[in-house]
């Protein structure tokens, strides 16, 4: 036995529990102004984009590709042959000649879509690799045919995404001013302003893929975690005094955490960041499928986001650390990436700061 019964279910959890924590923390949505407009805002972003002429939105796609150091060709829509962009990437280890699609859905792209731009790719000699964008999402059956194959997926949110890191911010600006006039996404204005910097800061933690990660935090002095009750992940989703707690809801990102800095213990001086594999679910999955990882810092109205863009995870490990965030002598948190892999999983990060799991629970967790 651990010190702690949550411990013991990092190394050992029950199944049955556990998956029916993951299917509430999926579903359910922090009830706060403040979430509520983060996601009407989304709403009306992706709305932006459907709205948009079908030409307009494929040349947007191409000043999107250009932006990214390609070289690009709009097809003539009479000849496209299923393709609506393409593009040369002189990059020499993951360049190529890629042809793109474009689909401007408002629900889920059937898997026929994906199994017809296949077929461009194959009978495309030029061709190395191909793309299907879209403003809505994939199924199962889509990602699941991809595997393998020279595709790519970009759904909605990647896909706001990325213009967002490449420069398209002002396309978007109509979407932030109606939520600042109706957050909760009504007609109207009457829904109450949302005061951002009254609330926790938002630690949100991106990565592009449909592998599930789960995303933990240590609350420490120096490098040891000040008790089993101060590790938040998926089965502790808080600390004590609640100034740690894991979150859901948040669609422009994979995973949150609501961070409140200045309600952290006294005796705390570090919060350290970590992401896992879901072995629970998928035993046999590793790291290697954490591709593009960011940290975004919200931490209020009056503040710019910070973004921390982190290396790819790796096969070897099971877990990694994103980083830590350490506090001064004047009390004002600095963050510092300090990437970390962790083939024992997240029980052997959570050994490396202090706490005990005993060798009952590590031959347990086939460590």
């Amino acid at each position: 036995m651990s010190r702690s019964r949550k411990l013991h279910r990092l190394s050992n959890p029950d199944a049955n529990e556990r998956r029916a924590q993951r299917m509430l923390f999926r579903h359910l949505r922090d009830d706060t102004n403040a979430n509520r407009g983060r996601m009407a805002r989304r709403v009306r972003e992706l709305q932006l984009l459907l709205e948009m002429d079908p030409i307009d939105f494929e040349r947007l796609i191409a000043r999107l590709m250009e932006s990214m150091g390609m070289k690009v060709e709009l097809t003539a829509r009479s000849k496209d042959g299923g393709v609506d962009v393409r593009g040369i990437d002189s990059d020499p280890f993951r360049g190529g000649n890629v042809i793109v699609q474009v689909k401007r859905y408002r629900d889920t792209v059937t898997p026929s879509v994906v199994r017809d731009l296949f077929g461009t790719l194959q009978h495309d000699r030029a061709a190395t690799k191909a793309v299907l964008v879209t403003t809505s999402k994939f199924g199962p059956s889509s990602h699941q045919f991809v595997s393998g194959k020279p595709i790519t997926l970009i759904n909605g949110s990647e896909l706001v995404g990325l213009l967002k890191h490449h420069g398209f911010h002002e396309m978007f600006a109509p979407a932030y001013a109606s939520a600042v006039d109706d957050p909760a996404g009504g007609s109207g204005g009457s829904a109450p302003a949302i005061d951002v910097a009254a609330e926790p800061a938002r630690l949100l933690l991106h990565w592009t893929g449909e592998e599930e990660y789960d995303i933990a935090a240590l609350v420490c002095q120096g490098n040891r975690a000040l008790s089993d009750d101060h590790l938040v992940f998926y089965n502790n989703a808080s600390t004590p005094d609640g100034s740690v707690r894991l979150v859901t809801g948040y669609d422009d990102a994979n995973a949150c955490l609501m961070v409140d800095f200045e309600a952290l213990p006294a005796e705390a001086d570090r919060l350290v960041v970590i992401a896992a594999a879901d072995t629970e679910n998928h035993p046999s999955a590793t790291m290697a499928g954490f591709a593009g990882p960011a940290l975004i810092l919200e931490a209020g109205a009056d503040q710019d986001a910070a973004v921390v863009h982190l290396a790819d995870g790796a096969e070897t490990n099971i877990a990694m650390r994103l980083g830590r965030f350490d506090r001064d002598d004047a009390g004002d948190w600095d963050f510092t990436p300090a990437l970390a892999g962790y083939p024992g999983g997240l029980r052997q990060a959570v050994v490396a700061y202090g706490l005990e799991v005993t060798d009952e629970e590590a031959v347990a967790a086939g460590q």
